[in-house]
């Protein structure tokens, strides 16, 4: 019988006094919440009943009894690259650098928050030939590497709820999986159709970019003396590869407009970090120019 003034913690049986946390089974004590802190995102737990957060708990238990004895590595334990110092995104037993936590959690189709309540156990395993490269081996032990296929299966961009958040997150759908094995292996040769194709209607050029949307981002040199045009050209590339400083042209019947690529983005409006946009992908071309003769459906013709 608890004591007056005190509850039980309906994940850990104990009793504790003050207000608690809250789960859907009641309040829970402030010593099960600081290792909850550790596998939940934040709010997850407050919907789910007491027997499955101390599940996760009992799973986890070995690596929260050791979480404070954890030491910050030299290298990435994934990639083996040096570990920035502050780039870096710490697990539950171990530190990554952010440009494995950011494939991490494309592959997982999840957030940031979501990867760091992991272990490295179960995250090194989707950095293996088919996770980092993208692709399917089919039943001859023949690997179709993703990239390659691309222009005739592009990545499916959904949108999804974020769990105890009013947004919504991108989350990718790769039609490569759900090809049958006849499918699978009669996809290079649909890709170099399409590639014949295009350099057919469109000539030789190193990348095609196909316009469908055009947005001014907003500057903060706006009122100075030299006031910049910024432009993001959102689209998707239909052949080849598009890296920084490429030229683009479009053809008018007046004559050809060229101009410089600044930098590269993917699908998300004013993320501009990438190094290349490859062939399939949807993203954002961001110049500085004055853009009055890009118009959606324009054909970019990259050099």
């Amino acid at each position: 019988m608890a004591i007056m003034g005190t509850k039980v913690c309906p994940i850990c049986g104990k009793e504790f006094k003050g207000l608690g946390n809250i789960c859907k089974d009641g309040d829970y004590c402030n010593e099960c919440e600081k290792k909850v802190r550790l596998v939940f995102v934040e709010d997850e737990e407050d919907h789910l009943p007491a027997a499955k957060i101390r599940a996760r708990l009992d799973k986890y238990a070995g690596a929260i009894a050791a979480y404070d004895s954890v030491k910050k590595p030299e290298t990435c334990p994934i990639c083996g690259k040096k570990l920035p110092k502050l780039m870096n995104m710490r697990l539950l037993d171990a530190f990554i650098c952010m440009g494995c936590a950011e494939k991490a959690r494309d592959m997982l189709h999840t957030g940031y928050d979501a990867v760091g309540c992991m272990c490295l156990s179960e995250i090194q395993p989707l950095f293996g030939q088919a996770a980092v490269q993208g692709g399917r081996a089919d039943s001859g032990g023949v690997f179709h590497n993703a990239d390659a296929l691309r222009i005739v299966y592009p990545l499916i961009r959904t949108l999804w709820k974020v769990p105890g958040e009013d947004g919504y997150d991108v989350e990718y759908i790769d039609p490569l999986d759900s090809l049958s094995d006849e499918e699978l292996q009669a996809a290079p040769a649909l890709a170099e159709k399409r590639r014949a194709e295009f350099e057919a209607k469109y000539g030789t050029h190193k990348a095609i970019f196909e316009v469908d949307k055009i947005t001014k981002l907003y500057n903060e040199s706006k009122g100075r003396r030299h006031y910049r045009n910024e432009y993001r050209i959102g689209g998707r590339v239909l052949l080849g590869n598009i890296a920084l400083r490429d030229q683009a042209v479009v053809k008018r019947a007046e004559g050809t407009k060229e101009f410089t690529i600044r930098k590269l983005g993917d699908c998300r409006e004013y993320r501009s970090d990438l190094k290349e946009l490859k062939e399939g992908m949807e993203g954002g071309l961001f110049v500085e120019a004055s853009l009055s003769f890009v118009y959606p459906g324009d054909i970019l013709c990259i050099d």
